[in-house]
Parts: C-alpha cells; structure tokens; sequence
C-alpha cells in the first residue's frame, strides 16, 4: 500500500543551518499558534540545492504546486564570509540568483516570502552610535554582503506578500557560529595547560586573542525563530523590512568574555583589532540593529544562557 507524502503549510530552506534547526527544535519542544510543527516542511540541500542553478526553477516550481504552501522562510544561504571574497560566484548563486527564482515563484502563487538577511549591509563606523533602522540606507563591503544585499533586492523587485529579516551576529546550539567556536578553542587551551608536559599549567591562565572594534547585537537564533514564528502567523506588520536582534549593543571580545564567564571557563579575553585579526573579508566597524519586529527581545546574555544551557546537556 502507497504512502502519500505529506503536505506543508510552511515550507522552509537552509534545514541544516542554525535558524532551520532552531526553527525545527521550537515547534518540537514549545507550544506555537496556528501551524503546527506537522505542517512545517524543511528542505536540506538533497531537497532544494540552491549552487544547481541549471534546473533550480523546476525544482522550486515542483516543490511549491505540491505542497501549496501559505509561507516559504528562505533560511539557507552562502554564509561563510570570509571564503566568499574568493568565491564570488557561488555566493552571488547561492544568495542572489536562488532567492530571485524564489521570490518570484512564491510571488507568483501569492506565497508569503520571508528572507534573512544580515547586518551586514550596513557598514556603520566606530564613531557611530545610533542603530541602523530599516530604512536607512545600506552600504554593503565585501562579497558576502554585497550577495545578501543583491538577494533583498531580488525580493523586492518581484513584489509579492515578503518579509526581509535581517539579523546579525547569530548563536545557537546548532552548526558553526562564534560562541561555540569560543567554547572549542577555550577547552583546547585547558586540555592543553592540563598536559602532563606543562609545567606551568598551574600558573597560567589560556588567553584568547579577540578583536574589539566591531561592535554589533547577539542574536539567538532560538529567539529569532520565536520571531519568525510569530511573524508568519499574525502577519500584522507591515510587508518589507524588518531588523531582528536580542538587545545590548557589544562588541566581539565582551560576547567572548561572557560566554567564558557563564560556562566558567578561566579564559583570558585579550582584546584586538580588527587590522591584528586581518580577516579575509571587511566588517562593519558599527552595525546595531534597531529590532521592529520585536522591540521587548530580552538582552543577549539571558539568550546565551539559555544556548549554553542546552549545549551543557547535548
């Protein structure tokens, strides 16, 4: 006897990354409105490979006449910045040219498109201390910010029902991000200074090099997901543009200092610029958002708490 496949009143890209997985984890362990956690799709790359340019809009264009879904969340994305300054194609592929054939096909069925977008397009100076509100106007350095900037663009080109999200300097339990990049380099530093072989270990405190000049707002992406799901089933802002953040501007070397701090890790934090850091790509020296879609998200340090806790008990 056949199975039918089942249908998605939400379909959503990027399965594996840290917003879809913490999408997937709020509708698994917290109550939502409206939609539930059955009629949420999530598309991995075996699903939807948004680098297959070729023959994306057929496989878009399948995916949307099966499910008919009321909302598409475009969570997946060409996010690694520095590697993008070498690979222009494939971040322009992956976040501009994927997210027009997107946008226009939902657009096309009336489907609610929600694309995540980032801080980055601003480039705000250290002198600056006013947030970035949706309507100013972006200046995007680097590949990767130039490639989101380029998606909103396609997205609104198409005009249909939208909401572009951008959020910035994004943690979870989930995938790559800095607060568990801290936590891996702090343990390697310990395990190290625990060697039979250091004779200094009891001495020494590890010292982290981290820059602090760029200063931004934590966002977790658990919180962010709670936005979303909100967003998407009131729908009761306006359709455009929107900033998304947990709140308390900071730099990087005081998010490293706190999520040492709250996991009780005894790591030095040594502050450093960003020409010390010599990244591959620019940052914004200043990109605070101001947060309109939720202007009462807690502060980014009960956020982390709740992340390291549920990495403590993974």
């Amino acid at each position: 006897m056949s199975t039918q496949s089942p249908m998605y009143s939400v379909l959503v890209s990027g399965a594996s990354g840290q917003v879809g997985q913490s999408l997937r984890h709020v509708l698994d362990t917290e109550e939502t409105p409206l939609f539930s956690k059955n009629s949420w799709g999530f598309l991995d790359r075996s699903s939807l490979d948004l680098s297959q340019s070729d023959n994306l809009s057929s496989v878009i264009e399948g995916l949307l006449d099966k499910h008919a879904p009321k909302a598409f969340v475009h969570a997946a994305a060409f996010t690694a910045v520095d590697a993008a300054e070498t690979q222009k194609e494939a971040a322009f592929t992956i976040n501009e040219t994927a997210t027009r054939i997107l946008a226009a096909a939902c657009a096309k069925r009336n489907i609610l498109f929600v694309y995540l977008s980032t801080d980055f397009v601003f480039a705000g100076k250290s002198t600056d201390q006013k947030p970035f509100l949706p309507s100013d106007p972006i200046h995007p350095i680097g590949v990767y910010a130039q490639s989101k900037a380029a998606g909103e663009k396609a997205v609104q080109l198409h005009g249909g029902p939208h909401y572009i999200v951008r959020t910035s300097w994004v943690f979870s339990p989930f995938g790559n991000n800095f607060v568990k990049t801290m936590l891996r380099l702090a343990k390697e530093r310990l395990q190290f200074l625990s060697e039979p072989n250091q004779q200094t270990s009891a001495r020494v405190k590890p010292t982290i090099s981290v820059v602090s000049d760029q200063f931004g707002c934590p966002t977790s992406a658990l919180d962010l997901a709670r936005a979303l799901l909100a967003l998407i089933t009131v729908q009761s802002l306006p359709y455009g543009i929107l900033h998304f953040s947990n709140a308390g501007p900071v730099h990087w070397a005081q998010l490293a200092g706190a999520v040492f701090e709250q996991s009780n890790l005894p790591i030095t934090v040594k502050p450093i610029s960003s020409e010390d850091f010599a990244a591959a790509a620019p940052r914004p020296a200043y990109s605070v958002l101001e947060n309109t879609l939720d202007p009462k998200a807690r502060h980014w340090k009960e956020a982390l708490a709740e992340v390291l806790s549920i990495l403590k008990t993974a």
